[in-house]
């Protein structure tokens, strides 16, 4: 029998694409599935929709927003207890194509080293390559426009949160989405956890998805500001508990970034950014204990002897 798969799809007020995405996902080229929706407190009515309209998926309703990680977490958590050999976060504003987690989980079981895989994302609305594709691998553009020609799998340090599929031998040795990161970043830190404990990450030029991006959070300044801000306060997080330098090497690295964004800050005409990185440093730091027991855990990953 094919690997058990539950795919996680966290939703926050994204009514107006579950219908796409659910379905989708449902007219998977893939048997041995199981689709669970979590919720993260949407006021739009998508837990209703979801239950009215697709019955044959689980949902999960947090009564807060708990943000990426932890929101996620809750569907990882069911997923291992509903004995999953891959759990796959998707994101709601995104539309597979049929062979998708075929692909993905073809590449998994043909290589061990394999712990967490990727597909390539497209534009919602064509089959081009979309702007994180391009951004992020910029080396491989021709092969992954070719994927009949592409190699199966290419090695990369992280693939996106938007569509990640993990194997549960790596939660079992690395544990789950660390949530000392509301949202962003969270999935680049999972990925370098599993790689430092000796797991492969790779992209599958196979396997094919359809995301659109930025919508909710471009669409209203203040959401893009909140945005920005909880991007920020992750990648400072990220930099200062990273398990490859010291202690002193992070707070160089720490130094050094919050030196380039306030130079670009104060580039601009408003100073709410520049305030946004100051209040952001409190918070940041305020939470020295915490970073500082984070760094000495992820300092702790070794490879499987």
């Amino acid at each position: 029998m094919a690997p058990h798969v539950c795919v996680v799809i966290l939703n926050f007020n994204g009514l107006e694409w579950l219908e796409k995405c659910c379905s989708s996902v449902l007219e998977t080229d893939y048997d041995n599935l199981h689709t669970i929706l979590v919720d993260n407190a949407s006021t739009d009515g998508s837990v209703e929709f979801v239950q009215k309209r697709f019955p044959q998926i689980e949902v999960i309703s947090n009564v807060t927003n708990a943000g990426f990680s932890e929101g996620n977490n809750a569907g990882i958590r069911r997923s291992l207890e509903r004995n999953a050999d891959y759990v796959v976060l998707l994101n709601p504003d995104t539309r597979v194509e049929p062979a998708w987690l075929r692909e993905l989980i073809r590449v998994g079981e043909s290589e061990d080293r394999v712990g967490i895989l990727g597909a390539v994302q497209l534009e919602y609305q064509s089959g081009a390559l979309n702007s994180w594709t391009t951004t992020a691998f910029p080396g491989f553009l021709d092969e992954l426009r070719s994927p009949d020609t592409a190699r199966p799998l290419i090695e990369v340090d992280w693939v996106e949160g938007a569509c990640i599929a993990i194997k549960r031998n790596v939660f079992e040795e690395i544990g789950l989405l660390d949530t000392i990161y509301f949202a962003f970043y969270e999935e680049i830190d999972f990925c370098r956890r599993a790689q430092r404990r000796g797991w492969m990450v790779a992209l599958v030029p196979q396997s094919r998805i359809h995301h659109r991006r930025g919508g909710m959070w471009e669409a209203n300044p203040e959401l893009k500001r909140r945005r920005d801000y909880t991007c920020d306060r992750s990648q400072f997080i990220y930099m200062i508990t990273s398990p490859d330098r010291s202690l002193a090497g992070n707070l160089k690295g720490y130094a050094i970034t919050f030196a380039t964004k306030a130079k670009e800050a104060m580039k601009g005409t408003s100073n709410g950014r520049i305030w946004d990185l100051v209040r952001m440093q409190f918070e940041v730091l305020g939470n020295a204990g915490a970073l500082r027991e984070k760094w000495k855990r992820d300092s702790a990953l070794s490879p499987m002897k």
